[in-house]
């Protein structure tokens, strides 16, 4: 990168109107669906140094994020000349990386006023963990807000655990597509909310009288469960009622992409894609896939790297087993991937020229819904920290189980048009209580609360 290429990257040290004009800045305005990621700008303390890691998969508005940070920072007075941001697509190593910051210090940065710096996609550059860490020593960072983006959640871990007492009070921030409740919440749409332990209380009437209250939610719903929670595709959903082949090939080239420059085959990971409509949400080992995929991929290490891969770039999830006596979770028991959002199941549909049936686009749903931050913070959607699913020898399984504050819940989705008591049989024998994520059914059957998918997930914190 040309260093003159910095000032086309930060228009605003030249005139601080510039910013309005920025790209993302205007997508932003013009857009029907603006998502204002709150919770996001509310983790970032702007007035003491930290260095800030934002994970998330490609695509999902990080960098439009940033250049929201950097509008405010202006708009509130702050002197242009003091924000730095580039991405880091050209920047072809880490000892370039160091100069672009240093020589930005050295130029404009304020010795007396906090400096803040933005790093898009820094997980382009090899090794760029040292070059953080160097700028950290040489104090170049100590009166600085530091802002690092990226889609790769695995090289993010490394870059904390090599920054031991340098990141102030920074921390590990995740965006994930949106949440139903975050995409009724754009859209004006106001309810009160409840966790999983007070809606597992809910009484039969109290149920009934929340559903009907609510029951004009099942039409966002259809919407959202079409789009998914990318706030670009949201928005084409707005405007043209689905998502553009150019949108899709846009996703699509990022996923095969990255799958050709990290592990250095796109045509593998083409074949994994093929295979992915057959087992998602269904239980596998590790050793059955390779069976499947013998012709393609041998080894079961490489299947494993692949699929850890897929987790860590924030596209596929996977779950573990999980010993409700124990809360200890097994890895050598089967296990289930899901995508993470309807937008990538149409990739993999696409891809693999088999749909992905809409009783398992539910479950995904759910899982994204069950997620919390510190799930995903170190291992993205490896989820070895939950959620979790269960099963037995005799064929019985709980889709989702979840640890709230100690307490195991588990969640059943049944998308379909009866619910008999065998359906949840296994959970009420196991766990004494749970929640059945529906189709439009609603009650209670003792400890068991029976709640139409739609109302659940927008009811839940």
């Amino acid at each position: 990168m040309n260093f003159d290429e910095l000032y086309i990257m930060n228009p605003w040290w030249r005139d601080r109107v510039a910013i309005y004009a920025d790209r993302n800045i205007l997508q932003y305005q013009q857009s029907k669906f603006k998502y204002d990621p709150k919770v996001l700008f509310s983790e970032i303390d702007l007035s003491i140094p930290g260095i800030y890691t934002l994970r998330g998969p490609r695509q999902v508005g990080k960098t439009t994020f940033s250049k929201l940070l950097i509008l405010r920072l202006i708009e509130s007075g702050v002197e242009p000349s003091r924000i730095l941001f580039f991405t880091c697509d050209m920047v072809k190593d880490n000892s370039e990386l160091v100069d672009l910051v240093k020589l930005h210090s050295q130029t404009f940065a304020s010795k007396e006023k906090m400096n803040y710096i933005f790093i898009d996609e820094i997980t382009q550059v090899p090794n760029w963990q040292a070059a953080i860490k160097f700028l950290a020593d040489l104090g170049l960072l100590d009166n600085a807000v530091v802002l690092l983006t990226g889609s790769s959640a695995y090289d993010l871990k490394i870059s904390t655990e090599r920054l031991p007492g340098r990141r102030g009070v920074g921390k590990n921030l995740i965006f994930l597509p949106i949440t139903f409740s975050e995409y009724l919440e754009t859209l004006s749409v106001h309810l009160d909310k409840l966790d999983l332990p007070s809606i597992l209380a809910l009484g039969e009437d109290e149920l009934k009288i929340i559903a009907f209250k609510y029951s004009f939610i099942e039409a966002y719903f259809h919407k959202y469960a079409l789009s998914g929670g990318f706030p670009k595709v949201i928005d084409e959903f707005e405007r043209e009622g689905k998502c553009s082949d150019i949108t899709k090939a846009i996703y699509r080239d990022f996923v095969l992409g990255d799958a050709e420059k990290y592990m250095k085959s796109r045509e593998r990971m083409i074949e994994i894609f093929e295979k992915l409509p057959d087992i998602v949400g269904q239980r596998f080992s590790w050793q059955s896939l390779s069976n499947d995929l013998g012709l393609i991929i041998r080894s079961v290490n490489t299947i494993v790297e692949y699929f850890e891969f897929l987790a860590y770039s924030f596209i596929v999830s996977i779950v573990y087993f999980i010993d409700p006596s124990t809360k200890e979770i097994r890895r050598n028991k089967q296990k289930k991937v899901y995508p993470l959002d309807p937008m990538i199941c149409s990739i993999i549909s696409e891809t693999g020229k088999k749909e992905i049936a809409m009783p398992q686009i539910m479950e995904l749903l759910m899982l994204r819904h069950l997620m919390m931050p510190q799930d995903i913070e170190q291992t993205a959607l490896n989820l070895t920290s939950g959620p979790y699913f269960w099963y037995s020898e005799k064929g019985n399984e709980i889709d989702f189980i979840v640890d709230r504050e100690g307490v195991l819940i588990p969640i059943e989705i049944k998308y379909q048009n009866r619910i008999n008591k065998s359906d949840y049989t296994g959970m009420k024998r196991v766990f004494g209580k749970g929640i059945v994520a529906t189709k439009d059914t609603i009650g209670r059957d003792d400890n068991i609360v029976l709640m139409p998918i739609w109302l659940l997930l927008a009811l839940m914190k």
